[in-house]
């Protein structure tokens, strides 16, 4: 699958200019499997071709492995998009906060120093959320990805003539 000049690659990711502070997901590296027995033929399949979101299928997996893959990543992926929601939602709320109360402290010349303080701390909070909702629009996107190639195999493998 080779792509045209003209179209502009998601990869690589993350951006090398971006820090990678918070890229990371809860659930690389997790212990899905149950403790004390071996990951599934297609859990290790999917730990091995997840990293790089699928660039490269192999051949010899039918339709029922990658439609058991791609059920995989779709779960893997709206747990993601619920954990952005809820960040995206902290963000917006504590930039509310910060803007709402900004004006009452400039009305009052900085007087009150529970409301700096207050604030100060709202202030603090927005940088990282920043961070914490891109990487999770990072992962999102690159998750969503790794879906695209997931289905684009699928539909060449079940196009092929037998």
């Amino acid at each position: 699958m080779s792509q045209p000049e003209n179209v502009r690659s998601v990869l690589p990711h993350p951006p090398k200019a971006i820090p990678n502070y918070f890229l990371a997901s809860a659930f690389e590296g997790a212990q899905i499997a149950e403790p004390g027995k071996s990951k599934s033929r297609l859990l290790e399949l999917y730990d091995q071709l997840a990293p790089s979101h699928f660039a490269s299928i192999p051949e010899e997996l039918g339709e029922a492995d990658l439609d058991w893959l791609d059920r995989f990543q779709m779960t893997r992926l709206e747990i993601e998009r619920e954990e952005r929601r809820m960040h995206f939602g902290a963000l917006a709320l504590v930039s509310l906060l910060f803007f709402l109360l900004l004006p009452q402290i400039v009305a009052m010349e900085f007087a009150n120093i529970a409301l700096n303080l207050l604030a100060l701390l709202l202030l603090t909070l927005v940088v990282p959320y920043v961070f914490v909702y891109f990487g999770y629009e990072n992962r999102v996107r690159a998750m969503a990805l790794g879906h695209l190639r997931l289905v684009e195999a699928r539909t060449e493998r079940a196009n092929r003539p037998e």
